[in-house]
Order: C-alpha cells, then sequence, then structure tokens
C-alpha cells in the first residue's frame, strides 16, 4: 500500500515535490509510521523501482523471441506506466551505484532474449528495445488501431531487429574545440549537471565550480538557476524545430520529410545527450510561461510528425504511438555508453526502422 502510493504521488508530482508526510496521508497513517519500513524518501523511491524492476525481469526471464515478440513484458509496462513514468524521470535522484546495476540487468536480459550472448553490438539493439518499451509511460493513449498491445508487439520486434554491428565509441581524435564565452560555459556547465544531479539537485554554486569562474560572475549573464535552464531548453527546442523546417523545406513526399525530421533530431540526440536528458525531465522545474510555452512545443512538435505518417495503417492515436516510440529509441542510446558522439546515422537507422520506413 505504501509503495503503490509513493508511485501514484511521485509519479503526479515529481520525487522532489513529495514528502514522506504526502505519503502517509495518502496512505491514511502518521509519518512515524512510514519510518518503520523506510528509512527516508530515497528508499522509498529505490523500492518502487526494484518491484517494479522485478516484474519486468520476471517477464523477460519467462520470454522468448518467436518473431520479436515480448508479449510478457509489454503486458507489465502497460499495467504499470506509474512506474514507468517514474524510471525514465526520476532515476536520476538515486545514487548511481544503486541505479547503474538495475540498468545493466534490463540490459542484460534482453542481451541474452536477442542473441543469447552479450557485447557491444548487441547492447545497441537491447538499449533502443528498452527505450521503446518505456515509451508507453511517457503518455496516456489506450485505444488505437491497432490496438496497443499489438501496436507495441509490433514496436518491439522492430526495434529488436536493428543493426548490431559496434559504432563508433569515442569522437575522432584531434576534433572538438570549447567555447570560450562565459555565457556559452555556464551553459554547457549547467546542463551537463542538471542531466546527471538533476535540476534540484544543482546550485549556483556547483554550476560556478563547473564552469571554471567564480560565483558571483554567474549574475553577470543569468538572472537566476532558471533563467539558465529555460535558456538551454529554448535553445534545444530551438534546434529540432529548425531541424523539421529544412527536412519539409526539401522533402518530396511526407515519408522524406519524416525521414529528414527522424535524421535531424538523431543527431541532435546523440551530439547533445545531457540538453535531451533536460528536455525530458526537467521543463516542468520551470515558471510559467516557459513551462507552458516549452510543453506546447513538444506537442506541436510530435504532432508534425504524425501528421507525416501517412504510410502507416493506422489511427491517429496509434500513429503518435509510434513516434513516440521512435523518439524514445533516440534518447534510450543517445544517453547510453552503447554509441558515440558521431554515430548519428545508425541511431537515426532505429528511428527509420520503428517508423515504418524502410532503413538506409
Amino acid at each position: 500500500m505504501i509503495v503503490d502510493a509513493a508511485t501514484i504521488l511521485y509519479a503526479d508530482r515529481g520525487y522532489e515535490n513529495v514528502a514522506m508526510s504526502h505519503v502517509a496521508d495518502a496512505v491514511g497513517v502518521r509519518p512515524s509510521a512510514l519510518y518503520r519500513h523506510f528509512a527516508n524518501k530515497e528508499s522509498l523511491l529505490g523500492e518502487v523501482f526494484a518491484r517494479y524492476v522485478q516484474a519486468l525481469c520476471d517477464a523477460l526471464d519467462a520470454t522468448t523471441l518467436d518473431g520479436g515478440r515480448f508479449d510478457g513484458v509489454i503486458d507489465v509496462v502497460l499495467a504499470r506506466r506509474q512506474a514507468g513514468r517514474l524510471w525514465i524521470r526520476e532515476s536520476r535522484f538515486l545514487p548511481h551505484d544503486v541505479v547503474g546495476p538495475i540498468r545493466e540487468t534490463l540490459l542484460s536480459r534482453v542481451d541474452r532474449i536477442l542473441d543469447g550472448s552479450t557485447g557491444p553490438g548487441v547492447r545497441v539493439r537491447s538499449t533502443a528495445v528498452l527505450g521503446a518499451l518505456f515509451s508507453v509511460s511517457t503518455h496516456s493513449t489506450t485505444a488505437a488501431h491497432p490496438p496497443m498491445r499489438d501496436l507495441m508487439v509490433d514496436l518491439v520486434e522492430r526495434a529488436a531487429t536493428g543493426p548490431v554491428a559496434a559504432p563508433s565509441s569515442e569522437r575522432p581524435s584531434g576534433t572538438g574545440l570549447p567555447r570560450i564565452t562565459k555565457r556559452e560555459l555556464i551553459l554547457s556547465a549547467a546542463v551537463d549537471l542538471f542531466a546527471r544531479r538533476t535540476y534540484d539537485g544543482v546550485a549556483m554554486d556547483d554550476i560556478a565550480a563547473a564552469a571554471d569562474l567564480a560565483s558571483s560572475s554567474l549574475y553577470n549573464h543569468f538572472a537566476s538557476k532558471g533563467e539558465i535552464l529555460a535558456t538551454a531548453l529554448h535553445r534545444g527546442n530551438g534546434f529540432i524545430q529548425i531541424s523539421l523546417d529544412d527536412a519539409l523545406a526539401v522533402a518530396a513526399s511526407p515519408e522524406d520529410a519524416l525521414r529528414g525530421a527522424a535524421a535531424g533530431y538523431a543527431t541532435f540526440a546523440v551530439r547533445h545527450p545531457a540538453l535531451v536528458q533536460a528536455i525530458v525531465s526537467e521543463v516542468a522545474e520551470l515558471p510559467e510561461p516557459d513551462r507552458g510555452v516549452l510543453f506546447d512545443a513538444q506537442r506541436g512538435y510530435v504532432d508534425e510528425w504524425v501528421h507525416l505518417c501517412e504510410h502507416l495503417d493506422a489511427d491517429p492515436a496509434a500513429r503518435r504511438v509510434v513516434v513516440l516510440a521512435a523518439i524514445a529509441a533516440v534518447n534510450a542510446l543517445a544517453n547510453s555508453d552503447a554509441v558515440g558522439p558521431t554515430d548519428m546515422e545508425f541511431v537515426a537507422d532505429y528511428a527509420y526502422r520503428i517508423l515504418g520506413l524502410d532503413a538506409d
């Protein structure tokens, strides 16, 4: 009961906005009663994830790949969307030595299902599979044509047949130069910190130290930490919107435009994985009007992809599910150790497959 209540509250309000007293109120007990079971809020979040991941592992252990069908684990992610949303957005609140082994457990399970072994090539495919699976936790669609369960089986099959050749893992030596202006150094340092430690877990002093600047000098460029986050997120949104415009401008057909949009997004995600993580997790931290503007922009961006999916024999709700699965797979790959900073085309190939486009 405690874990179920915490899952709902953390998913609805955000982990950082929920105190143990809120969980106690939801369960109908005094806060002191919770501490008989959990030492603190972090340990309660850990238990939420432990139960969710155990259910996933049980389903994966019972799975055999017959044409790529992960029926059991798809049932779990569809039934536990709130826990999945927490895993995507809030797992960063737990120490890396807790989250890392959990993620490795899931990936190794999928490795064995796909190939019967582990390795860098298989790991790329497994990462995309989990990205597509967890995508159902980023939206609330329940009715679609084709039906949600059948649709998700198909999408996971597509991810499970992606390329397995190990891509490059490092940027070519001798390439890459840093920005020199203080404003840009601050933005870069802040985005990296937000991705690793969450927005709430980072102070202005932390950003100054990471940028090798005096704390007072930050305020010559930004009035607050919130302004830094807003500037970074608006910049990221601007990049993907312009890349979509570019794809539309040269496309001969909706499929051409969709391929171009996917390639542009893959380029952005692979080159800026920390910014992608911030876009996924931190928009809700912004005050209005920035929060509303960015949420509307995200919805509009997805709407454009959905509109371009004319080749799919599916209704608009199902097309949206497909698009979100493709974007989630790209995000998962970009934020993993499975690909390197020059693997944009490789990552885009997974998006093409999930979108039902012929892979290059």
